[in-house]
């Protein structure tokens, strides 16, 4: 996992829980829009601890709908996946 540390701890969490949520969100397959019962299966078998499933899973909802919006790109270029 990339290892990204600030001095604002804040931000720190934020960004493990964008990282795990992305890895969870691959694991899953490299398309947008999983469904939320694809996504909890994942979450429930990642052995993460349950006082982390919320940030982790607000991290996913961020990611997706970046990706969403990246969708509407122009002709000719390549999609962002997670």
């Amino acid at each position: 996992m990339i290892n990204i540390k600030t001095n604002i701890p804040s931000l720190d969490k934020e960004n493990e829980s964008l990282i795990r949520a992305a890895a969870l969100l691959e694991s899953i397959g490299n398309h947008p829009n999983p469904t939320a019962n694809e996504f909890y299966e994942q979450l429930m078998e990642s052995q993460l601890p349950a006082e982390e499933h919320e940030y982790v899973t607000l991290a996913a909802i961020s990611i997706e709908t970046m990706m969403a919006l990246d969708l509407q790109h122009d002709e000719g270029e390549e999609p962002t996946v997670h």
